[in-house]
């Protein structure tokens, strides 16, 4: 029998095999990066050095130029939170819970904002660099819309939902 360096039980040994199941999920990530818009990559906790591999990689017409660029991305990828680019994504999938839970809160302070004046204050409070003026001014402006006879949400319904999507976003 052949005597090992390592025991069995050591906490910081990982198999051969795990490595590899881990660059082909960051192999795997990278496409799912790579297939986004390009605008939406700003949006996500990634390196400049990610952001420019991701721009090489659309820039390649090869399919097996583009395999072995997704293979260097996957190496890059190395390196980055992949935690923090998951919730980054999931934020952009409609179809999360984490982008539904968001719409809520913006279609939550959008009704408060247009059914108080507490609404306003508290949104500056959450908010400290919002434009106040513009703020009110739409504000103002969805409320004559709801308040009109049938009441229907239109355009500065719509414009003030996009503020708060701004603020809370940006």
């Amino acid at each position: 029998m052949k005597h090992t360096d390592y025991q069995d039980d050591d906490e910081d040994f990982i198999s051969k095999s795990e490595l590899k199941r881990e660059a082909h999920r960051h192999q795997q990530l990278g496409k799912k990066l790579a297939d986004l818009n390009p605008k939406k990559w700003r949006d996500l906790p990634i390196s400049e050095n990610l952001y420019n591999a991701l721009v090489e990689n659309n820039r390649l017409s090869q399919n097996e130029a583009k395999r072995r660029h997704l293979q260097f991305i996957g190496k890059i990828m190395r390196d980055e939170d992949v935690d923090a680019i998951l919730a980054g994504l999931e934020l952009l999938d409609p179809s999360s819970e984490a982008y539904g839970r968001r719409i809520k809160q913006q279609e939550m302070w959008r009704n408060r904002l247009v059914s108080d004046d507490a609404g306003l204050n508290a949104f500056i409070e959450e908010f400290p660099a919002v434009d106040r003026q513009q703020l009110r001014n739409l504000v103002r402006n969805a409320q004559k819309e709801m308040n009109s006879e049938p009441p229907k949400p239109g355009t500065n319904y719509k414009k003030l939902f996009q503020f708060i999507r701004e603020q809370m976003e940006g």
